[in-house]
């Protein structure tokens, strides 16, 4: 919630403070950029503290960040932003790890899809609730409430501290803290490229979309409200969908899934690209569900992939690599979008230029499942 609320207040924003709008592509990139270098400190964090005293410090650095909005400067966005990037980064990697030793393998994509339904929905609140609070509030108002809530969080998760950061440190003993290690499994030969490649694409498309979407809507014609609930329907959909999407996988395999799921969100950008004031509501809803429907359901079943027939010990840095690949594309997409929107003066190019970056990835998953079913080889995990 804490990172969607700016992109979503971002025409409120830029009209109070004189901040383009489209700089907001920039302000994300800035988010996930940090997010990707910090996911890959995540196993000596939780070596050292253990998940939920990980979980607190991350809520507590996301308050300081938001508080941080309220001054309302370039310079305290550009801050604000790698603070949250900084808490961002470890905390899927986190929370994968706390799970992943406590969920049977036949399980696993159904589980890691119902922990990822906390990205869409908080995605959802900074839709809905957003918009609503800066009417009331005013944006400034807006940043300082969610800051208020990560506080009373950290404060709410302590009673759990002691069973489970007792259990996760001692887990934690024996597995590697290298910073090198989880960009090694992804890249090296015999590694999991395929997954980081599609993590990193995925999650270039995934987080354009959300940084960008609403302020292009605004800017052909809709309220910020009604653009925040666009934004919000693709991301409870995402909710709803994962679950199924979840056990589907857990049935037929996470590489399939995969596929598709880039075929979608790949189709659904191509579409983008000609959105236009003169498109119907209901065209632009559908548009939102297919986003929602494919570049909102990937992650939990992506996480499952990545820690597919890996020793326990190794979970850590797979899952960090994977996510740290995630918030690489999450900062090259939204970059990429607004220096392209900033060059050619519209959209249609950036939009067309992440639809391509999804399909590649998306036919290879597709081929190297078909491989494997028809040759029973995994050639490159």
């Amino acid at each position: 919630m804490a990172s969607l609320t700016v992109p979503v207040l971002a025409s409120v924003i830029g009209a109070t403070t004189g901040i383009p709008a489209y700089l907001v592509g920039y302000y994300s990139a800035l988010i996930y950029g940090f997010a990707s270098l910090t996911s890959l400190v995540t196993p000596s964090l939780l070596r050292r503290w253990g998940g939920i005293r990980l979980h607190q410090g991350m809520l507590i650095l996301t308050a300081a960040a938001m508080a941080s909005l309220a001054t309302a400067t370039p310079l305290a966005f550009a801050v604000g932003a790698i603070i949250l990037g900084c808490a961002y980064g470890p905390m899927n990697p986190a929370s994968t790890v706390m799970l992943a030793r406590r969920t049977p393998h036949h399980l696993r994509a159904r589980i890691f899809s119902l922990k990822q339904t906390a990205v869409p929905a908080g995605g959802a609140l900074a839709g809905f609730v957003s918009p609503i609070a800066a009417g009331i509030l005013g944006w400034q108002g807006t940043v300082l409430v969610i800051a208020a809530i990560c506080l009373g969080l950290a404060a709410l998760i302590q009673p759990w501290r002691d069973e489970l950061d007792r259990d996760s440190i001692e887990e934690a003993k024996g597995i590697g803290t290298s910073l090198s290690m989880p960009i090694r499994m992804l890249l090296t030969p015999g590694g999991f490229r395929l997954v980081g490649f599609s993590s990193f694409s995925f999650g270039a498309v995934q987080f354009s979309f959300s940084a960008v979407f609403p302020t292009v809507l605004v800017q052909i014609g809709w309220s910020l409200r009604g653009s925040g609930i666009v934004l919000s329907f693709a991301l409870i959909l995402g909710v709803v969908f994962r679950l199924i999407w979840g056990s589907v996988a857990d049935r037929i395999g996470t590489r399939p899934i995969l596929g598709v799921m880039g075929l979608m969100m790949s189709a659904a950008a191509f579409a983008a690209a000609f959105v236009g004031s003169d498109w119907p509501a209901t065209a632009v809803f559908g548009l939102s569900a297919v986003f929602g429907l494919s570049a909102y359901c990937w992650a939990g079943i992506g996480i499952a992939e990545a820690v597919r027939g890996i020793a326990p010990e190794m979970i850590p840095a797979a899952s960090a690599g994977m996510i740290g690949m995630t918030f690489l594309g999450a900062l090259t997409g939204p970059a990429l979008f607004s220096t392209t929107t900033a060059i050619t003066g519209n959209f249609r190019s950036a939009f067309l230029l992440l639809g391509g970056l999804g399909t590649v990835p998306a036919l290879l998953l597709l081929r190297r499942s078909h491989a494997r079913t028809t040759r029973g080889t995994d050639p490159d995990l």
